[in-house]
């Protein structure tokens, strides 16, 4: 029988080693154990003529290596349950509910502003339970409500199940991110509504490609820009966006800076009415675009850019500062410049006890790695021993 695997192979005008071979960079990037070759010939055979089905860290090595997503390549989850790919259970309400109404759904969208607004400035760790909160009230009033009052009811639960795996990202849990994700790609489907479908998808790379899945990120940033011409410019910018994110975990810098250049025209223009994506500014692009920089061992680019942002940062957006911060003394890292790298992590570390981002504190692990040449310096030590401590807590 033919699959969808063998089909996308041949495609690519691949023969079976050049594709074990591609598998075995893809393992180690993935942090996955493989079998010997000879063995990994006789399971990529089965795979493709479809006797045996992928396991899920097979599935994800395909993801990675043809750089598409599982639906891509006819690799479903019954097949192989993902824990990435499996629906959150949710608490069910002990009384009932009221009934779905414009006033109920003014009052979700009211206290969903209020969480996006604190987010910047108080960190993941006190917003996830308040905001999960309000989940199965969404969920009940998705049970009974019809017409035009559920296209609304669905949308609120698309943005607060997006905003829940935001959260999770943050707090530097991969597997809730994309469980919570999902579920907003769900609800987006149901509304066909290929802008917050789009949106919702980039979120899905930016998460893969934080878990080290890089390939993969370049698949789901591909399928959010599917239809790129229908799409708002700040969402097809952010798309853009995350697929020059991977192409730069890639080392792929041609394809990174070509995506990068077209988000910067796009973000360019006038923000579309109810955007999903308002903060998608030129300057947002041009700090993400320092982070692909850092990615590439460009670190001279990385540090114009940064030290700019910092003289212009507004005070409520605390947590991207602090992320903004790790990553300059990321370029200062590799740059060898040890007091500024220095200076740079402290602030970042002061930020991350703050919010409790995991994404900064990952981020200060990047520097430590860069810094061990000089982990005797009193300095150096005192700032291990901080981002230690953190670590354990």
């Amino acid at each position: 029988m033919k699959t969808k695997l063998q089909e996308v192979r041949k495609g690519r005008g691949w023969s079976q080693a050049e594709l074990i071979e591609a598998m075995e960079v893809a393992a180690v990037r993935l942090d996955v154990e493989l079998p010997t070759q000879s063995s990994l010939k006789t399971q990529v055979s089965m795979f493709e003529n479809g006797r045996r089905a992928p396991g899920r860290d097979y599935q994800a090595i395909f993801c990675e290596v043809y750089q598409m997503t599982r639906v891509e390549l006819g690799l479903t989850l019954e097949t192989a349950p993902s824990q990435l790919d499996t629906l959150p259970t949710l608490p069910s309400p002990r009384f009932s509910s009221p009934a779905a109404s414009p006033e109920v759904i003014s009052y979700l969208k009211s206290v969903f502003v209020q969480h996006t607004q604190a987010e910047p400035l108080v960190g993941p760790r006190f917003l996830v339970p308040a905001v999960q909160s309000q989940v199965p009230l969404i969920e009940e009033l998705c049970k009974e409500a019809s017409g035009p009052l559920r296209d609304d009811v669905v949308r609120v639960g698309a943005r607060y199940a997006e905003f829940l795996g935001w959260l999770h990202q943050d707090t530097g849990d991969s597997q809730s991110a994309m469980l919570w994700t999902n579920r907003a790609l769900d609800y987006a489907s149901e509304l066909d509504d290929p802008a917050l479908s789009s949106y919702v998808f980039q979120r899905r790379s930016n998460i893969a490609a934080e878990a080290g899945q890089a390939g993969y990120a370049v698949g789901l940033a591909n399928a959010a820009l599917r239809h790129a011409g229908a799409l708002p410019s700040q969402v097809r910018a952010v798309a853009l966006r995350a697929r020059a994110n991977s192409h730069a975990l890639l080392g792929q810098d041609d394809e990174c800076d070509r995506a990068l250049d077209e988000a910067r025209t796009l973000a360019d223009r006038a923000p579309d009415e109810d955007s999903l994506a308002p903060y998608c500014s030129v300057s947002y692009i041009d700090m993400e675009a320092a982070n692909c920089a850092l990615q590439l061992r460009r670190p001279e680019e990385a540090v114009k850019t940064l030290e700019a942002s910092l003289t212009r940062w507004p005070a409520e957006q605390q947590r991207d500062r602090g992320l903004c911060l790790a990553r300059l003394a990321t370029a200062y890292a590799q740059l060898e410049d040890v007091e500024a790298a220095y200076n740079a992590a402290s602030q970042a570390a002061a930020i991350a006890q703050n919010t409790g981002s995991a994404r900064i504190l990952a981020e200060l692990g990047r520097v430590q790695m860069l810094l061990t040449p000089w982990r005797k310096l009193v300095e150096i030590s005192e700032l291990n021993r901080l981002l230690g401590s953190m670590k354990g807590s």
